[in-house]
């Protein structure tokens, strides 16, 4: 009698990994109430291996998350500004053979492209931010004195 490897219920149970150093980032706090929770609906469709295959539409991202389709929409756009999720193949309401946009997470790697994780969003601030030498340089106008 072959024997069944036992697994541990409430470890292997589905669920929804969010890491401290990502919710402590000044990226993932900056982030709308909506776009926290669609993020976390579309980090609900991962299961290890679909990383790039993680369809949520902006229909069913409102019926989940109890908001309206114009704010899912501007949720979805901002998580992309900001580098949390990448889009892997457009849906369309308008096909014949309907389906959901395919997303990415970036603190992930792709099983699509094989591509590493790029976590874009640890330096969204940063290109904002107005670079300060340490060492103060004079105007012209000081110069000419």
């Amino acid at each position: 009698m072959a024997k069944h490897r036992r697994r541990n219920k409430r470890l292997d149970a589905p669920h929804v990994r969010m890491y401290r150093w990502m919710l402590d980032s000044p990226d993932y706090l900056s982030l709308t109430c909506p776009a926290r929770a669609v993020l976390i609906e579309i980090a609900r469709g991962h299961d290890g291996t679909n990383n790039g295959r993680l369809g949520l539409s902006i229909r069913r991202a409102s019926e989940r998350c109890n908001i309206a389709r114009g704010t899912a929409q501007r949720a979805f756009v901002e998580l992309q500004e900001r580098g949390f999720i990448d889009c892997m193949t457009k849906g369309a309401f308008s096909r014949k053979v309907m389906h959901a946009t395919e997303w990415r997470l970036t603190w992930w790697g792709c099983d699509v492209t094989g591509e590493l994780s790029s976590k874009r969003f640890m330096s969204w601030g940063r290109e904002k931010q107005n670079a300060v030498s340490e060492y103060p340089v004079a105007n012209q106008s000081q110069r000419a004195a």
